[in-house]
């Protein structure tokens, strides 16, 4: 079974289902990303404040062609990756699918590594579906400059970055929050991922057994 989805991914109701993920993941990740871009220009109304991103900035300030070129650039990059992880959805073991959260306790670098196939494809689709609400957080934090002239998340990045770089500030803030919300957001990826292995009819067992639905 699982090499037939290999090789013909979109022409199977599991290869639909996951056109139909990736679809929708598009859409909402581009409406995510306007958002924090268009609140992103309201933000920078404000005098004093500065874009908290040192990868959408030059010499001169904020550069809205660059911010959007990384955003579709991180796009298409995210969609390639999780299609490919979710193509081997199928060997997501039942005890990892019944405690996403539980699952990250299992430190790895290679999702795509056979030995960690039990929990890579949650892991990954958990960490595709934080961009979103990752966004929607920064155009929040853009809100509040705009109409209250406060930035916590950019108070934060300033504050680290003084003590070490601005590049180190931004991560070292903006790191923790993504992968809380990617935490957070592993009981929705183990939905889909049980959604994704219905339509081909099969499950897999806690001992990583396949057995039919």
């Amino acid at each position: 079974m699982e090499s037939a989805v290999l090789s013909k991914p979109f022409s199977s109701p599991f290869g639909r289902r996951l056109a139909i993920l990736a679809a929708v993941y598009a859409v909402a990740y581009l409406i995510a990303a306007a958002c924090d871009l268009g609140t992103t220009a309201l933000a920078l109304q404000r005098e004093g404040f500065g874009e908290g991103n040192v990868y959408a900035t030059d010499d001169t300030g904020y550069v809205a062609a660059r911010a959007w070129v990384i955003t579709l650039f991180m796009g298409v990059l995210i969609e390639v990756f999780m299609a490919a992880s979710l193509l081997r959805a199928g060997k997501a073991t039942e005890a990892c699918l019944r405690r996403p959260i539980r699952s990250f306790g299992k430190f790895y670098i290679n999702p795509f590594a056979a030995s960690m196939a039990d929990r890579a494809p949650i892991h990954v689709l958990s960490f595709c579906l934080a961009f979103v609400p990752l966004r929607l957080l920064a155009s929040l934090n853009n809100l509040l400059i705009y109409k209250a002239g406060f930035a916590p998340l950019g108070l934060l990045i300033a504050k680290v970055a003084q003590v070490s770089s601005p590049s180190l500030g931004f991560w070292l803030i903006m790191g923790p929050a993504f992968y809380l919300l990617a935490f957070a957001a592993a009981p929705a990826a183990a939905a889909v991922i049980r959604w994704l292995n219905g339509a081909r009819g099969e499950a897999i067992d806690g001992e990583g057994r396949p057995r039919p639905a």
